[in-house]
Formats: structure tokens, sequence, C-alpha cells
């Protein structure tokens, strides 16, 4: 099952992991992740992902609008 890792605070902010904001400490953009298997997940309702970090994913869902909510 495809899955996420994404280490919550580890070697920066969880803010900072979540939009990308420092790629000089690490490269990564969990919402970016998220946006990207998100709208694959709705094209195509027999792919499955598995977001392991719960912190990550509620940031992502405060932020979405009506539609894509329902979706979810």
């Amino acid at each position: 099952m495809p899955h996420s890792h994404d280490d919550v605070g580890w070697l920066m902010t969880v803010d900072d992991y979540f939009t990308g904001a420092r790629p000089d400490i690490q490269s990564a953009n969990v919402w970016a992740t998220i946006e990207s298997y998100m709208h694959q997940l709705i094209k195509d309702p027999k792919k499955k992902f598995t977001q392991v970090e719960m912190k990550f994913f509620s940031m992502w869902v405060e932020r979405q609008d009506k539609e894509m909510l329902e979706n979810v």
C-alpha cells in the first residue's frame, strides 16, 4: 500500500514541512504531496494511499473547500 513517511518536526517545524518553506534544510512539501495524490485518487477510485501523519492531513483538510471535502 503506498503511504506517506513524513517525520513531523524532525529537522524543521511542522509548518515548514507542510509548506516546504525551508528547502535549505530539507526538500519537503507535504502540502504538494497531499494535493498530488488526492487529485490522483479522485481521478481513479481504484487507487489507494495512506497518509500516516494525521497532523499533516488535518492541516490539509482545514484548507479545503466543500467540494474537495465531499470528494474525500
